[in-house]
């Protein structure tokens, strides 16, 4: 019995990864509320506005994902980044592994 991992595996491996990102995703679009003044507020730091005016693109761009109260903090935790990295490339590493398994079952059966 071989070890390898067979397609739906891949496969339900790689539909996690994809959770993870939809979720990772999720977080950090949702990171500064809807209120940036109250949510700078409730974090204990001052709104910049001429900062955010300045900046103006970054809270709208989805990666890398910021939404900063003043050039210091940033209401995007740190790790949503590297996160959503990590799950993109997750996803198309199982994606490749049910292509390669799915390509070695159909030779073996033949």
């Amino acid at each position: 019995m071989s070890t390898r991992l067979r397609p739906p595996a891949w496969l339900g491996l790689g539909g996690l990864a994809l959770l993870g990102f939809a979720v990772t995703a999720f977080t950090g679009m949702w990171s500064g509320g809807k209120d940036i003044d109250e949510t700078c507020a409730a974090a204990g730091q001052p709104l910049d506005q001429a900062y955010r005016a300045r900046n103006w693109q970054e809270p709208g761009q989805f990666f890398p994902m910021h939404n900063r109260c003043n050039a210091d903090y940033d209401l995007v935790p740190g790790w949503v980044n590297p996160g959503l990295v990590l799950f993109a490339v997750a996803a198309v590493v199982c994606l490749a592994g049910a292509v390669a398994a799915i390509t070695h079952a159909r030779r073996n059966s033949r």
